[in-house]
């Protein structure tokens, strides 16, 4: 199995759907990660639903350069949430070919948490899409931890993990915290890097999330490590959104860097394991 690799939304945030599936197939993604469903207040809300032109421009664009989608974003989960409002964003996932959604939950109690997440992973199983739940240091749901604790308490066969090297490492986890989890409940992972020095705040760590990620291999993380850590040739995801490489360099030729850092990541991975195994023993 090869590896795949999935352009994230958030890499290239001010494209549209179908856009973002052109600039993958430029570049040579194999897959996409949709944003159906804005993350913020104020965010822009693309009319991806009711059989929109949008909509059907999206699939004619994968159907033409046989992009696949990997998952649609944002699920977030709240106390407010009205979890059937959603319905909408992971149907038309579906008609895409979704295979999973983003879903963070923003609820500090964890069985509340576990509640919600069930209800959500119980909506969208008749769809064929799994829930991958990720942690972010700001949210209720915070930690490798906390994530795989609401997994479990909410019992459902299409919950699963969502595993950031960014999130992991900016909320105190380390790569040992991936043995804990049951490889099958990683399906894929998210992959970007980060200073090796976090900011001092959670509200700059938040800043830093949606705004100065790194290219793989050009921060601090240790990501190899990582790498090895996950089930063998999971896709990765690559959401490495950063203002100041957008401001100077062409959209796709940033593409095209992010996507050759992280091969260069995983090769080098690759790599060091064939020499460790050409080694006499």
């Amino acid at each position: 199995m090869s590896r795949q690799f999935a352009l994230a939304a958030l890499t290239a945030i001010d494209l549209t759907p179908p856009e973002l599936v052109s600039a993958a197939a430029r570049i040579g993604f194999d897959a996409v990660g949709l944003r159906l469903n804005p993350f913020r207040a104020g965010e822009l809300q693309h009319p991806m639903f009711n059989n929109s032109p949008m909509l059907r421009e999206t699939e004619a664009r994968l159907h033409d350069t046989g992009v696949a989608v990997l998952d649609i974003e944002v699920m977030r989960l709240s106390v407010g949430q009205d979890v059937q409002a959603l319905l909408p964003v992971l149907e038309t996932g579906h008609r895409l070919g979704a295979k999973y959604a983003l879903t963070l939950i923003d609820i500090a109690d964890l069985p509340h948490a576990a509640a919600k997440f069930a209800e959500l992973c119980a909506l969208a199983e008749p769809l064929g899409i799994t829930c991958v739940l990720e942690f972010a240091v700001w949210l209720g749901v915070g930690s490798i931890q906390v994530a795989s604790a609401v997994i479990q308490q909410a019992q459902q066969t299409n919950g699963a993990l969502l595993l950031d090297p960014f999130h992991l490492f900016r909320s105190g986890g380390q790569v040992a915290d991936i043995s804990a989890v049951n490889p099958q409940l990683i399906p894929y992972a998210q992959f970007c890097d980060a200073s090796g020095i976090a900011p001092a705040t959670i509200a700059a760590i938040s800043d830093e999330a949606r705004f100065d990620r790194r290219l793989p291999g050009e921060g601090g993380l240790p990501l190899q490590a990582f790498v090895a850590a996950l089930p063998q040739d999971v896709p990765l995801s690559l959401e490495v959104p950063n203002r100041q490489l957008a401001l100077t360099v062409d959209l796709d030729e940033r593409l095209r860097r992010t996507l050759a850092a992280a091969r260069k990541v995983v090769h080098g991975l690759s790599e060091g394991k064939l020499q460790s195994q050409c080694k006499p023993q």
